[in-house]
């Protein structure tokens, strides 16, 4: 394997593909790498949501929707200020998932499997 990389992301998860795909889209000069310790990457997307994955809430107010994320309302204030619910939406829109929204707020794929996030 070629240790030369521009960038090296830790972890396979949502957190960690969502940065590579942005910082690739964003320099696709860079070489990119994800270290995931765990044999398979985005194994709690697959399974969040009841396999449906629960993207994002409902909720367009960083202040109101922090209340839904109560061991982190306090961290992710700051953070929902500069990407909040709309502009996942967004994201997800311009990567060709659509998205629903559940009676009770939660967002999912229209297709109601988490392969279609993943």
């Amino acid at each position: 394997m070629n240790a030369n990389y521009d960038v090296i992301i830790i972890g396979g998860g949502a957190a960690g593909f969502f940065t590579a795909i942005n910082i690739a889209e964003n320099n696709s000069k860079l070489k990119i790498a994800i270290l995931e310790r765990g044999k398979d990457v985005l194994s709690k997307v697959r399974v969040s949501g009841g396999g449906r994955c629960n993207v994002t809430h409902a909720c367009f107010i960083p202040n109101e929707l922090v209340k839904f994320y109560p061991r982190g309302e306090k961290e992710l204030k700051g953070p929902f200020h500069q990407f909040c619910s709309g502009d996942t939406i967004e994201w997800f829109e311009r990567h060709g998932v659509e998205l629903k929204i559940e009676d009770d707020g939660r967002m999912f794929p229209v297709t109601d499997s988490s392969q279609t996030i993943i």
